[in-house]
């Protein structure tokens, strides 16, 4: 247990409960579940080293709801969706990774939970509904309907919103971290057609600041990773995108190896973190994956095992609203671009996979194509391209608050 909580800190990710549990605590032979479908005893198993529930048992008695795809099993409780790994001692709720003594799995076709998720963690989340006797193992339902206690639940009247976010057609606060690409040493590609002197770290941080401008003229605010010529590590840039943050935008410049034809390639492209599809976006990660060996330090947990099992938890969770952020930027960027009309595409970025919110890699430009390389060189040209961005994050802010809203007034 103790190792899972310290990967879990080191990787930011908050935990719902503090309590300390011991793997030496007698479980009980059976909980008693009391709620208004009636009431009855269910088996505590301990078949795997802990204790667990058949969640068919728990659907008779409570809200419970099971769907199994793949190595995951989703267990949704009172309409909330519960994500574990099979057979992994933890599981995922509203953005979060949460350490458990032992896993959910499957065994003679039934899906069993942690008794640990069911006494711990759900009476936590539904404070005002539901509780927890561990003296009399019994598990009692105290009201009639659930009350969620949600990690995104802001209200439109809970935190002052700037006239300007309104103007925009914005009901809640929303914070965005702009990501400038490179810096320091590692000068990004050589921007062949760029002004002489100037390289991708460069542009990228101009950009991201009237990107930053944009989107604070908008009501959003914005968060830099770098404000001047310096190294970040790729691995500790999307982790500013904490608790109260809601994107990560990563800006860079493209480039093509010289070969035939290689300045006719040009346009604006968006990425999110999954497998790539195609050889040019297996090139594009590789290229931007380069910057590793201008890394002195790596951050805790890279390389480890768990912080992969649990980086791709939240790659999962927030692949639909990356693609969906990548598809709006997307749409507008390339409206306003002079290169050839490219499209959202996908692959493995370092700096994307220790993102815990939707995450886009930009690529807004070829700099090895006179025309892109003048346009992202000049001043017109990246107020325009920064316009065009921040109003596809605004249009997915729209979107996320209509989902939020709807959903806390349910």
């Amino acid at each position: 247990m103790t190792v899972w909580l310290v990967a879990a800190a080191a990787l930011g990710l908050g935990v719902v409960s503090e309590r300390p549990v011991s793997l030496d605590d007698p479980a009980p032979r059976a909980i008693v579940v009391a709620t208004t479908r009636g009431e009855g005893a269910v088996p505590v198993t301990t078949d795997r080293g802990h204790p667990a529930l058949a969640a068919p048992i728990l659907a008779r008695f409570l809200p419970v709801t099971t769907d199994l795809g793949g190595d995951w099993a989703t267990v949704g409780f009172a309409g909330q969706p519960f994500q574990f790994l099979l057979d992994a001692p933890l599981f995922a709720f509203q953005g979060r990774t949460i350490p458990l003594v032992g896993g959910a799995y499957v065994a003679r076709d039934t899906l069993f939970v942690p008794l640990q998720w069911l006494t711990v963690y759900v009476p936590e989340v539904f404070a005002e509904a539901y509780r927890y006797d561990p003296v009399a193992a019994r598990f009692e339902d105290i009201r009639l309907s659930p009350v969620v206690r949600r990690r995104a639940a802001p209200t439109a009247t809970a935190t002052p919103v700037s006239a300007a976010a309104r103007r925009n057609g914005l009901n809640l606060p929303h914070k965005v971290v702009v990501d400038a690409g490179h810096g320091g040493v590692d000068p990004g590609n050589p921007g062949l057609y760029l002004p002489r002197g100037v390289k991708e770290k460069h542009v990228t941080l101009s950009l991201s600041k009237h990107l930053q401008r944009e989107l604070e003229e908008r009501g959003v605010s914005v968060i830099m990773t770098r404000t001047t010529d310096t190294l970040i590590n790729l691995f500790d840039r999307a982790p500013l995108c904490r608790e109260d943050c809601d994107l990560f935008l990563s800006v860079h410049l493209n480039s093509v190896p010289r070969r035939r034809g290689f300045d006719r390639v040009s346009g604006f492209e968006t990425y999110f973190l999954d497998e790539a599809r195609t050889a040019d976006a297996r090139r594009v990660a590789r290229m931007e994956n380069e910057a590793l060996r201008y890394e002195f330090e790596i951050a805790d947990g890279v390389g480890d095992p768990l912080s992969f099992i649990l980086k791709d938890l939240h790659a999962n969770e927030y692949l639909r609203e990356s693609a969906l952020l990548a598809d709006l930027v997307q749409r507008r960027a390339s409206a306003v671009h002079p290169g050839e009309r490219r499209h959202v595409s996908q692959a493995r970025f370092a700096v994307l996979s220790t993102a815990r919110r939707p995450a886009v890699l930009i690529e807004a430009g070829f700099a090895t194509n006179r025309s892109d390389a003048r346009f992202l060189a000049s001043e017109s040209g990246q107020r325009r391209l920064a316009e065009a961005i921040a109003e596809g994050v605004v249009e997915y802010l729209q979107q996320y608050e209509r989902k939020v809203l709807s959903g806390a007034g349910r």
